[in-house]
């Protein structure tokens, strides 16, 4: 065991008669503490060696946190311009799906606002063309109504009373002019008056227009 300062200070030799210390106790003092100041001195080397390591550690370790701290400044770095890189991307694609669907909707707008247009054009020119073939429609009906009224007055009229009685009996004649004289009064009797009516509405007005 190593000695203590305070056990070499308090430290005794053994005097002789002559008040001199005995030699070899002061030699075997000496060489404990030689012994010691050198394990000492060893120790001290390994903890300076052992300090310096540790020092050097440090330094790493703290030139490694340096590192550590310029990549993670470096990588925020790097996050922050692609945050904003990334946010101007979407806005500037936000903009152009906005501008796009505007030209979709107004164009969507156009044609409706066009087949609506074409649509009512059409109705318009249907609902005119009704009109136009109910007039027309009128019409042959006046003109029919009137056909039919003037067919109704004829065979009202005396002449037409006249027409429906029998002819008198006539002697044939013995002459030769006689016979077609006889022909014509078969004839006469057997004539009848025919109403035709027209089968559509374009004969019906070719029908009338030749009347007129």
């Amino acid at each position: 065991m190593a000695l203590t300062p305070q056990e070499i200070h308090a430290k005794e030799f053994t005097t002789s008669r002559s008040k001199w210390y005995d030699k070899s106790e002061v030699s075997d003092f000496l060489d404990q503490i030689v012994t010691d100041y050198d394990s000492l001195m060893q120790e001290n080397q390994t903890l300076k060696t052992q300090l310096a390591e540790a020092d050097a550690n440090a330094k790493q370790v703290e030139e490694m946190k340096q590192s550590v701290n310029s990549s993670i400044l470096i990588a925020q770095e790097a996050a922050d311009r692609l945050k904003k890189q990334t946010e101007a991307e979407a806005e500037a694609t936000l903009q152009q799906a906005q501008t796009e669907a505007q030209k979709i909707v107004m164009e969507a707008n156009a044609k409706a606002n066009a087949l609506l247009t074409d649509s009512q054009t059409k109705n318009e020119a249907l609902v005119a063309e009704k009109e136009g073939l109910d007039k027309e429609m009128g019409a042959f009906k006046s003109k029919i109504e009137g056909l039919l009224r003037a067919q109704l007055d004829m065979i009202q009229t005396d002449e037409w009373a006249a027409f429906q009685q029998p002819a008198a009996y006539q002697e044939p004649s013995a002459t030769a002019g006689s016979e077609p004289a006889s022909e014509a009064a078969v004839s006469e009797d057997s004539a009848e008056t025919v109403v035709i009516f027209p089968e559509s509405s374009e004969d019906s007005e070719n029908f009338l227009n030749k009347d007129k």
